[in-house]
């Protein structure tokens, strides 16, 4: 999407396509308008200077000063919508392209007002984005960089405990979920990263691949540690995961783990320009099911193979292209996860995560540390 015009009312902390083509951070709504070229962003006087500073715009205009002509045409309870009505007329605009999320309440009401106001279905907004620019991949790398201290910090912590009972011990204190999160989280704060939802599950909850994990680490049981956090100055997302197990591993499980780490293995030969989604992860459920793990239901609960092989990653942890059953075809530039998992019930969850960078003949995997099941200092 080069041409046109285009309308966002957001805030860019929400929106990654206004981050996109703002590179500012911003909480409140503001409103940005691309018009024959010109990037134009309409912020209050508490952003405004530091807007002038930061986004890439070409312009940088100022909310008060519209709400002053507003005044002026004895307009009462101003709202954004009138702002970008006048935005719009001053412009010369009378059709606007916007993102599908665009809020119902501003596309009625500027509709009424005579605005053609046309959603565009597709995600992203800017499909650009979805070809990563060199900037775009050494942010990215730095944020995969530093999910790995922190998932360092995470499995040290495992390695280090004591078995007493079935369950992980640090420091004389039974070793919770919370408490891995906890580390984790604080790691990642300092070094300027955002995490939310970190994933820390023991036995029985890494069979459920979103399950957060609560309460204590068992020995002899998996633990799924999931990290996703979010650069607090470029917006870019880091995404790893590791499966990791304090004691001795059923030789069902270490069959499992390996099984998954030949899957991801699979995958990450498939991952080029041109390569099908589908069939990468054709590829991995084919090789799950010859090693005697499939994918189905049972007792009500799917199980097996139940998510797909990976999702584009940048301004947002899930973004195209995802590499399941669909149709679509990854591209040079596109960064992807290629993730493969196998959930059950009675012995819980393996997955391995990597973050690729595809390529015209290949990929370059961003994501450095090792993969290892068993740990032990």
């Amino acid at each position: 999407m080069n041409k046109g015009t285009f309308l966002i009312i957001d805030t860019s902390e929400n929106n990654s396509d206004l981050l996109y083509r703002t590179g500012f951070f911003v909480p409140d709504p503001v409103i940005y308008l691309e018009h024959r070229g010109e990037k134009i962003l309409v912020l209050s006087d508490l952003e405004i200077d530091r807007g002038k500073e930061e986004a890439t715009v070409d312009t940088v205009l100022s909310l008060s000063e519209y709400q002053k002509k507003l005044v002026s045409k004895k307009r009462k309870n101003m709202t954004l919508t009138d702002i970008a009505d006048l935005l719009l007329k001053e412009h010369k605009v009378k059709r606007a392209t916007v993102p599908g999320r665009f809020q119902v309440k501003y596309a009625d009401e500027l509709r009424k007002r005579g605005y053609n106001i046309v959603p565009n279905k597709d995600e992203p907004f800017f499909k650009e984005r979805l070809i990563k620019q060199p900037d775009e991949i050494a942010a990215l790398r730095d944020a995969v960089r530093k999910t790995a201290r922190a998932m360092d910090l995470a499995v040290r912590m495992i390695a280090s405990s004591e078995i007493r009972k079935n369950k992980l011990y640090l420091d004389g204190q039974v070793l919770t979920s919370e408490k891995v999160k906890g580390e984790i989280n604080a790691e990642l704060s300092r070094l300027g990263y955002t995490a939310s939802h970190t994933i820390v599950a023991s036995g029985v909850q890494s069979s459920l691949p979103h399950h957060t994990g609560d309460g204590p680490l068992f020995s002899d049981k998996p633990v799924i540690i999931d990290i996703f956090p979010r650069s607090q100055e470029s917006g870019y997302f880091g995404d790893m995961t590791r499966t990791v197990i304090r004691g001795e591993p059923s030789q069902e499980l270490v069959h499992m783990y390996n099984t998954v780490l030949k899957g991801q293995k699979i995958a990450l030969s498939l991952v080029k320009d041109g390569a099908k989604g589908r069939d990468i992860h054709s590829a991995v459920v084919d090789c799950f099911t010859k090693a005697g793990f499939p994918t189905g239901e049972n007792g009500g609960r799917a199980e097996g193979f139940i998510h797909t092989t990976g999702h584009g990653l940048g301004l947002e942890i899930h973004e195209p292209p995802r590499i399941g059953f669909g149709n679509e075809v990854l591209k040079a530039g596109n960064v992807v996860t290629i993730e493969p998992g196998l959930y059950y019930k009675k012995l819980g969850g393996v997955r391995i995560e990597d973050v690729v960078v595809v390529e015209k003949n290949g990929c370059t995997n961003l994501t450095k540390y090792p993969k290892r099941f068993r740990v032990k200092v």
